[in-house]
C-alpha cells in the first residue's frame, strides 16, 4: 500500500552521489590543470629554445662565411711590416674581431658573405655583421650593411636588430691553430682565426636556464685542418 512512497532516493543517497560527481569533476581538473601547465612548459621550452638554436646557428653561419679579404692577398713586404709591428698599416680594414668583454658590449665584429634580411631570408654579396649583447636586458642585436671593399663601409652606422632576448651569458674563444684565445683582432693577427667556438646561455620567463654551443670553423682557413688541430 505505500509502495509508491519507494521510488524516489533518500537524502543519504542524494549526497553520496553529490560527493562522488564533486570527486570525479576534481580528479579530472587536477588531471586537466597538471597536464596544461606541464603543456605550457614545455611549449616554453620548445619556443625558448628554437629562439636560441636560430641565433646560435645565424652567427655560425656568418662566421663560417668570413670573409678574409687583404688577408689572403698581402705582399712579402706587408708580412714583414706585419711581423715588425704586429698590426696591420692603418689604411687595412679590419674584417675580423671579437671580444665577448667589450665594455659597449659589441661581442662581434667580421665582413661575410653570408647575409641575413627580414623574414630568415638570405642575401648574395659582401656584408658587414656587428653583434652587440645588451647585458641589462639580456638581448641579442645584430646589425648589417653592404661592404663595398673599403674602411668607410666598414664602419658605416645601421640600425641594429634584436635576434634573441633573455641571454644569461654568451662567450666566445677563437683558436689560433695552437690554442683558444679570449679575444681575436685583425689588427693585431693580420688574418681571421681558424674557429670561433660559441657557448650561449638563455633563460625562461620561470628561470630555467638553457645552454646550447658549437664551434663555427671558418671556411677560408681550411674546416678540415682546423678540425683536426682543434680536436674536435
Amino acid at each position: 500500500m505505500n509502495s509508491k512512497y519507494n521510488k524516489g532516493f533518500t537524502l543519504v543517497e542524494i549526497l553520496v552521489a553529490m560527493a562522488m560527481v564533486v570527486t570525479i569533476v576534481s580528479i579530472m581538473y587536477g588531471t586537466y590543470s597538471a597536464t596544461s601547465k606541464s603543456t605550457q612548459a614545455c611549449m616554453t621550452r620548445m619556443a625558448v629554445s628554437q629562439r636560441l638554436q636560430k641565433a646560435l646557428e645565424q652567427m655560425a653561419r656568418q662566421i663560417r662565411c668570413s670573409y678574409t679579404g687583404a688577408a689572403l692577398t698581402l705582399s712579402d713586404s706587408s708580412s714583414i711590416v706585419l711581423q715588425q709591428k704586429g698590426k696591420l698599416p692603418e689604411n687595412k680594414v679590419v674584417y675580423f674581431r671579437g671580444d665577448t668583454h667589450d665594455s659597449r658590449g659589441e661581442i662581434l665584429h667580421l665582413v661575410t658573405t653570408r647575409g641575413f634580411l627580414r623574414g630568415e631570408k638570405t642575401a648574395n654579396g659582401l656584408f658587414v655583421a656587428d653583434y652587440k649583447l645588451d647585458k641589462k636586458t639580456g638581448s641579442l642585436c645584430l646589425r648589417q650593411r653592404r661592404f663595398t671593399g673599403s674602411i668607410e663601409s666598414a664602419e658605416q652606422e645601421g640600425d641594429w636588430l634584436v635576434i634573441a632576448e633573455n641571454i644569461k651569458r654568451l662567450e666566445l674563444a677563437f683558436f689560433d691553430g695552437e690554442k683558444w684565445r679570449q679575444k681575436w683582432d685583425y689588427k693585431d693577427n693580420g688574418k681571421v682565426p681558424y674557429a670561433v667556438k660559441i657557448n650561449l646561455v638563455g633563460e625562461d620567463e620561470n628561470y630555467r636556464q638553457y645552454q646550447y654551443g658549437t664551434v663555427a670553423y671558418i671556411c677560408s682557413r681550411g674546416s678540415e685542418s682546423s678540425k683536426k688541430k682543434t680536436g674536435t
